[in-house]
């Protein structure tokens, strides 16, 4: 009986600590987004991604070998889309798998609006981040842009 007793609640602290990464993992992603609306490269390269970052989607993929080359990646992305009324990015919802104490992969489907409240074609976007708990913080190592019509599951 007693070493039932000491299963269960093991079993109930890993999943605590579980549900504690997965809302600290999405809380990043969150954090992320509230950043780039922001336009606030600096924080985006230092705080929130770690460097070399791994960015992929589609037939290409490139590496962001460190926080400088973040920024400038960062500059000429926002210059893309604000030629196309770009305002705000909008996360609508994420599904998170933690696959351990210190990496998960959080799928984020999101939109990218202009001023007045309609989504940039196309109106659902899904990326599926990388992200990893370095020296107690997360940070975003990879991501990959793909399709809304699929998503990863645990």
């Amino acid at each position: 009986m007693r070493t039932k007793i000491l299963f269960i609640s093991m079993l109930l602290i890993v999943q605590v600590a579980w549900a504690d990464d997965k809302n600290d993992a999405e809380a990043k992603l969150y954090e992320y987004f509230e950043l780039f609306t922001a336009k606030d490269t600096e924080r985006i390269a230092s705080e929130i991604y770690s460097t070399p970052l791994h960015i992929g989607g589609g037939e290409s993929h490139r590496v962001l070998a460190d926080p400088a080359a973040a920024e400038a990646n960062l500059t000429n992305l926002y210059a893309q889309i604000e030629q196309q009324g770009w305002v705000e990015s909008r996360i609508s919802d994420l599904s998170t798998c933690v696959l351990t104490d210190s990496l998960a992969l959080v799928d984020t489907r999101y939109a990218r609006l202009r001023a007045d409240g309609t989504p940039i074609p196309p109106a659902v976007r899904t990326t599926l981040y990388v992200v990893q708990k370095i020296e107690g913080h997360w940070r975003i190592v990879a991501f990959y842009g793909h399709g809304s019509d699929n998503r990863p599951s645990c």
